[in-house]
């Protein structure tokens, strides 16, 4: 990789860092807004502070998970520029149209499948969840 793809795509990183960390995290809502309140009057009430709680703490689960990927793909462009692109787990160049949309790859597509081919499956029909 030449070295102003290089800067292209480390300046592309840090960009993507600058906008992750940009947005605060979700602050989970007390299902109890009283310190004297037992319980909650409405259970309506409670199931949708769970739910909300649930949907605030998977964002803030992806959210680190998408920085810690971009400080690891940093990292490994400031330590090691020359293996920056290349697939983990196969040693093959990345595809320039994947690290264009996602700097951050580690793998190529293939070795990617391979190791969740879930993702981007389809279920054949709709009792079929495996």
């Amino acid at each position: 990789m030449r070295p102003q793809k290089r800067a292209a795509l480390k300046k592309r990183l840090e960009q993507l860092r600058r906008e992750a960390l940009a947005r605060a995290p979700v602050r989970p809502e007390p299902n109890r807004r009283d310190g004297a309140e037992v319980g909650v009057a409405d259970e309506d009430a409670q199931a949708l502070s769970e739910m909300l709680q649930a949907i605030g703490s998977q964002r803030n689960k992806g959210q680190a998970e998408r920085v810690a990927q971009i400080e690891r793909a940093l990292r490994k462009l400031a330590e090691d520029p020359d293996e920056y692109g290349s697939c983990e787990e196969c040693g093959e160049e990345i595809a320039d149209e994947r690290l264009q949309a996602m700097p951050q790859a580690m793998l190529c597509t293939q070795c990617q499948s391979a190791r969740d081919p879930r993702r981007g499956g389809r279920r054949r029909n709709l009792v079929d969840y495996q």
